[in-house]
């Protein structure tokens, strides 16, 4: 090999080299904006008090039902109608963490323990303390093990999938509202039963 051959091919070597490194610090950069941009977000969501969701929630597997989902959420206080949710027919459920009101076909229930009636009549049951984070895209804040173990963002801070309060909850799509990134498709999962969330629209979102 001459020797001006050989100084191009060292040249070459080393522009690849130098490359290569320079893509290190990004890799670095992307993760500390994306951990930097769910910061903010957490926030910006915590703040969201009012909303109104339209969409629909199966059941995933042969047998699993689907029904249409009317989610009214002012505050603490829920509104969720489910019009013929997972072959039981339609269902109602309005309340606040006091006390929630169960209508169903077999009549009108009121309780304070609205997950283990759910089980009992209707043989599945929601978290619907926590359900209004979880939807918005969020883990719920101020309740034992506020903190899940694990949180995956994607690139711009959002959750893909963290574990919470015996769940695990997937974000398989997100969706533009005002100022907001929210989900439209997601998943929740616990005792072998995984339920499927699609929102078709997001109403009174900052």
């Amino acid at each position: 090999m001459s020797g001006s051959r050989a100084v191009r091919t060292a040249g070459l070597v080393m522009a690849v080299l130098l490359t290569a490194c320079a893509f290190v610090p990004r890799k670095e950069l992307n993760t500390d904006f994306s951990e930097r941009n769910w910061g903010i977000r957490r926030s910006n969501i915590a703040a969201v008090q009012n909303f109104v969701l339209k969409g629909r929630v199966a059941e995933a597997g042969i047998t699993g039902g689907r029904g249409d989902l009317d989610w009214t959420q002012a505050g603490d206080h829920l509104d969720l109608r489910i019009s013929g949710p997972l072959g039981v027919g339609a269902l109602a459920i309005s309340g606040d963490r006091e006390s929630v009101e169960i209508r169903s076909k077999d009549g009108t229930v009121t309780t304070r323990d609205p997950a283990s009636y759910m089980q009992q009549q209707l043989g599945w049951s929601l978290p619907l303390s926590t359900l209004r984070y979880w939807a918005l895209g969020v883990p719920a804040p101020g309740l034992i093990d506020d903190q899940p173990r694990e949180v995956l963002l994607d690139d711009v801070g959002r959750a893909l999938r963290f574990d919470q309060f015996g769940w695990r909850i997937e974000y398989i799509e997100y969706q533009s509202v005002n100022s907001l990134s929210l989900p439209r498709k997601l998943s929740l999962a616990s005792g072998g039963r995984t339920f499927r969330l699609v929102v078709d629209q997001w109403i009174g979102t900052p």
